[in-house]
């Protein structure tokens, strides 16, 4: 039996978890109740963090990409260690809804009231310290919420179960972003409010739905910042494992934090302009999700690597050769088709997770993305706004971090092959064999 090895994790489980996992029509009505919670924040967002990115920077309120960057990273910088903590503190939460739900209740109201104001002010510090609210909720329920697919299903299943929310969100993200933009462009407010509604209703329904494995682990002593470093990093080699997962994904980050200004102030695109063009890639997630799960369960994840590293690079070229809406067209439909294949390396760190240490495992990993994706936000915002607005420097920063990720990645798998270290990796050295299901 190996570490990564997930069946031997199932088998390891008491009697009333391995009868929980077995349980198949549990798990799907909990996939499904976890899916309309999931869905409902995630569509809402993918056209809410659009538009507040774009008022932001609006001539009416007038942040730069510098401040927009540093406002980012400062939150990064922060949930790399609430992370730890809030994930630490949901593991060992004992109530009569579950260990991870509980913070739901908690999160929620903090982020939809940010939400229904943001529209109505204009004034810079103002929406700051909205932002500055939300954004210490969202980490609440990142740090908790994001944690149930790993708690709702068998370890074997892992990609495939979230794939079923990936085909949802496909086609319901095709219609938000082409609809919302449209709407937010005939009244900036009522997407915002629409959201909230939408947030709300899902969160209720989700949250009461959902139940959770029968997992309680009272916490044994008061919670110390290196515990959860302690079980996470309890393999050192695990550390380059991480390290290598914000690294790979960085030409998504860049894409991600600047395309919607890259297309507004470089391209003059309207935020109709830029919904209807962006949308289409929602449709290729859709067809790609499915696909792309069965193959991260089955096959070699470094050979999955590459590949999402060669259709990165394809994507990069297509960044530095846009001028139209047409050609964001493009941008968009190979960012589906390198993303759809991009968490691979994350999905080795879950696989190897056993479920009483979910938590401080993927702490672990939030604490390294977090505080490696502040850094790039704060370096890369400075660097476009220094450089005259050229977003081309935040994607040539992007590329060349993502090919470092993959050696990094492949230092890892060299580590893992190699006589194992005395002390600290005194454990069973993983084969790149074993991260096959």
């Amino acid at each position: 039996m190996t570490a990564a090895d997930p069946h031997a994790i199932e088998h390891e489980m008491a009697p009333e978890l391995q009868a929980f996992y077995a349980n198949r029509p549990l798990m799907w009505r909990n996939i499904l109740w976890f899916s309309i919670l999931n869905v409902g924040w995630s569509v809402c967002f993918t056209i809410i963090y659009p538009l507040i990115t774009l008022r932001m920077n609006s001539p009416e309120v007038g942040m730069g990409e510098g401040l927009i960057g540093t406002i980012g990273s400062v939150n990064g910088y922060a949930v790399s260690f609430l992370v730890m903590y809030f994930s630490w503190k949901s593991d060992h939460t004992i109530s009569r809804w579950g260990r991870r739900i509980p913070f739901l209740w908690i999160s929620a109201p903090g982020i939809i009231l940010p939400l229904l104001l943001f529209p109505f002010f204009a004034n810079k510090w103002i929406l700051v310290g909205l932002m500055i609210m939300q954004l210490f909720f969202m980490d609440i329920k990142a740090s908790t919420i994001s944690l149930l697919p790993i708690d709702l299903a068998p370890r074997p299943l892992l990609a495939r179960t979230m794939a079923i929310q990936g085909v949802i969100l496909g086609l319901l993200g095709f219609l938000v972003l082409r609809y919302g933009m449209q709407l937010s462009d005939y009244s900036e407010k009522l997407p915002f409010l629409f959201a909230a509604v939408i947030l709300a209703l899902s969160t209720i329904v989700g949250g009461f739905g959902i139940k959770e494995p029968p997992i309680q682990t009272p916490a044994t002593e008061p919670f110390k910042p290196w515990s959860a470093l302690q079980v996470g990093f309890r393999d050192r080699r695990r550390i380059v494992l991480m390290l290598s997962v914000p690294m790979i994904g960085a030409t998504f980050t860049m894409y991600n934090a600047w395309l919607w200004l890259f297309a507004k102030n470089e391209l003059g695109l309207t935020r109709t302009d830029m919904g209807a063009a962006l949308s289409w890639s929602s449709l290729l997630g859709l067809v790609l999700s499915m696909p792309y799960a069965w193959l991260i369960d089955k096959i070699n994840p470094y050979k999955l690597v590459a590949l999402g590293l060669f259709l990165q690079f394809i994507l990069f070229l297509a960044l530095l050769n846009i001028h139209s809406a047409n050609g964001l067209i493009v941008v968009s439909f190979l960012f589906a088709a390198s993303s759809g294949i991009g968490g691979v390396a994350s999905i080795v760190v879950f696989r190897a997770a056993h479920p009483a240490e979910v938590g401080s495992v993927t702490s672990c990993l939030g604490f390294v993305n977090n505080f490696f994706n502040a850094t790039l936000l704060l370096v890369s915002g400075q660097l476009i706004e220094r450089l005259g607005h050229n977003y081309h420097a935040a994607y040539i920063l992007g590329i060349c971090l993502s090919a470092l990720g993959f050696a990094v990645l492949l230092t890892y798998r060299q580590l893992t092959t190699s006589t194992p270290v005395r002390g600290v990796m005194a454990k069973p050295a993983l084969k790149p064999s074993d991260l096959i299901t």
